[in-house]
Parts: C-alpha cells; sequence; structure tokens
C-alpha cells in the first residue's frame, strides 16, 4: 500500500519553458512574438473563426485551462503590429512534446510563420530532453501533413473520429529528437 502512496508524492518533472518576447523578420514582416495570456483570448478566438471559417475548435474556457498550465504548457502569439497572425501551443512530459494547437491567419499563410513556431517548440522538446515530438492532423488537411513533413514528422496511427464534431479522423504524426529513428 506505501508503494501506491509513494507514486503520489513523486516530485512534478520540472521543463524549461521560459520564454523572452521578441521580434522577427519573417517573409518581409516584422513580427512580434510573445507568451500567450489571458489578455489574448479574444485574439485567439477571432483568429480561430478566420482560419475555421466560423468555428472556435477550442473554446474560451479550453484556451484559459491551458494557459493556466505554466509547469508543463507553453502557448505563444504573433502579431504584426496589433494583428495577431499566429500562435501555437505545446504540453511537454517526460518523454514527449505534443503540439496541441496551431493556426495561422489565412492571410500569413505560407510565409514560414507556422514552420518557424514548430520549430521553436522542437527546440524547446530538445532543450527539454523529450525523445519525441507529437501532434495531430486532420487526415484531409494534406497542405499541413506536407508541411509537417518537411519538418521531419512521420505519420503514426490514424485516430479514428478525432476530431469529433465533424467526425473527422486525425493523423498522429511524430518526430524522432534522439535519433533512434521512430518505430
Amino acid at each position: 500500500m506505501l508503494k501506491k502512496f509513494s507514486d503520489f508524492f513523486k516530485p512534478v518533472p520540472q521543463f524549461d519553458l521560459s520564454f523572452e518576447p521578441f521580434v522577427k523578420v519573417i517573409s518581409h514582416l516584422s513580427l512580434q512574438f510573445m507568451k500567450a495570456n489571458d489578455s489574448h483570448l479574444e485574439d485567439l478566438l477571432n483568429l480561430e473563426r478566420r482560419v475555421y471559417r466560423g468555428r472556435t475548435p477550442w473554446d474560451r474556457f479550453s484556451f484559459r485551462n491551458e494557459l493556466k498550465k505554466h509547469h508543463n504548457s507553453l502557448y505563444l502569439v504573433v502579431y504584426d503590429g496589433s494583428q495577431l497572425v499566429g500562435f501555437i501551443g505545446a504540453r511537454f512530459s517526460e518523454q514527449e512534446g505534443h503540439i496541441t494547437n496551431i493556426a495561422i491567419s489565412p492571410e500569413y499563410q505560407h510565409r514560414k510563420i507556422g514552420s518557424f513556431l514548430v520549430s521553436m517548440m522542437i527546440d524547446y522538446g530538445r532543450r527539454n530532453n523529450c525523445t519525441v515530438i507529437t501532434l495531430e492532423v486532420r487526415m484531409d488537411n494534406l497542405v499541413a501533413q506536407t508541411a509537417y513533413k518537411k519538418l521531419g514528422f512521420k505519420p503514426n496511427i490514424v485516430r479514428k473520429n478525432y476530431y469529433y464534431t465533424e467526425k473527422v479522423d486525425g493523423l498522429n504524426m511524430v518526430l524522432d529528437l534522439k535519433g533512434d529513428g521512430f518505430k
């Protein structure tokens, strides 16, 4: 019985998710990168509506809940002036970094902003000794799948009805960070 409770008192892994805001020029745009917080909620929801044709796959509660998980989650926003052009979120565990959400405004897509954000999360995974970075992508989103493959992600498994409101399957993709070759 004592063994059962000793797992309960294990120390929570500490991740280095420190982040300093910065400005970077990508595709001739001077973009501001910063950590997301509650003050960005309206912008996050509005961007989702633009990206997902009026829908918000993540509601206010979902975003707010994820933004509170400072010990193992990192959410970043990207602004062009006062306009939110993209965001990414990831959750980290001892072995895995999982990209939970990413969106780039339609008028800013295909400018390498999304690739830069994903690369940042890959770097955080390496910094925190993760062995893999994972994500899910809609089976019908071949453009995103191709972009992830260019970054080194490989298809893993299909998750039936992962996007349950639309009954669309999700493709789990994995990037091996240790160079052992993901099986």
